[in-house]
């Protein structure tokens, strides 16, 4: 079973729940699905001009 990260955009709330269920509840709205991560995960991968962090997308 693979997890998937929901997060609420009014709160900031983050939920971590199995990846077939729906998506939960907050602030009155349904809970959207963080984006892919689209940098290396090793800072050694990363560009010198990009001085943002790895990041983590919350699938393990």
């Amino acid at each position: 079973m693979a997890n998937k990260v929901w997060h609420c955009a009014d709160c900031g709330h983050e939920i971590i729940q199995d990846e077939n269920l729906q998506p939960p509840e907050c602030c009155g709205s349904t809970m959207s699905g963080l984006p892919p991560c689209d940098k290396p995960h090793v800072a050694e991968a990363a560009r010198q001009e990009d001085p943002d962090e790895a990041c983590d997308d919350g699938v393990h």
